[in-house]
């Protein structure tokens, strides 16, 4: 494989769980109480489609724009100073960099946001592209992506591995046509069948690639 394009959330960052507690957090501040499995819902989601499905179901009369400001303001403490990364990927990350392997990013995050984490982490400069989804307008049910990330890298999707972390996204990738790692996050553990059936390979911890 020439390109490697990577999941943010729950693939590089160990940040599905904060996500949660951002929500939790914030119809906290609006007297709501909602689950954890009620956050998790979103998390397959674009932050735009999540907005739109939280004031839907909880507050109509408040805006997406306030909505937005709240969450990205509790967002950006966490990405800048505590969010960790999975053990392992950056040191896996640097050994594909340095054999020649060309990295992208795929998220449904923002752009602020991860690479405020990344520059922490010491992983910012070995990433030479990014594609979000606000760009391709769709969610990871979809390719466009993850084929964007790859046209940004120059490569065909055959020469390209997609890590991912959600089912929606292995499937989606692997019918375009690119190889596909399935990373373990204790948010999507529930789909482990699906996802070993979908991937190409599936990995625990990413301890499971620096052995080779």
């Amino acid at each position: 494989m020439k390109g490697a394009i990577f999941d943010v959330d729950g693939t590089i960052l160990d940040s599905m769980g904060i996500w949660v507690d951002i929500d939790t957090a914030f119809f906290a501040s609006h007297n709501i109480v909602i689950t954890p499995e009620q956050s998790a819902q979103y998390q397959d989601m674009t932050f735009e489609e999540s907005l739109q499905q939280m004031q839907r179901d909880y507050l109509p009369d408040m805006s997406e724009d306030e909505m937005r400001s709240e969450l990205m303001h509790l967002a950006a403490d966490a990405y800048a100073n505590t969010i960790s990364a999975k053990p392992g990927v950056c040191e896996y990350m640097h050994r594909l960099h340095n054999s020649g392997v060309k990295i992208a990013v795929a998220t449904s995050g923002f752009k602020e946001l991860c690479q405020s984490a990344f520059k922490r982490l010491g992983i910012f400069d070995i990433i030479e592209t990014y594609a979000f989804s606000s760009e391709v307008g769709c969610n990871k049910s979809h390719p466009d992506i993850y084929l964007l990330a790859a046209e940004r890298l120059n490569l065909p999707p055959a020469e390209c591995i997609v890590y991912e972390d959600i089912i929606t996204g292995i499937m989606s990738a692997g019918a375009a046509g690119f190889k596909t790692v399935a990373v373990y996050d204790k948010t999507s553990a529930h789909d482990k069948d699906r996802l070993l059936r979908h991937s190409d390979r599936y990995i625990t911890g990413w301890d499971e690639l620096l052995s080779k």
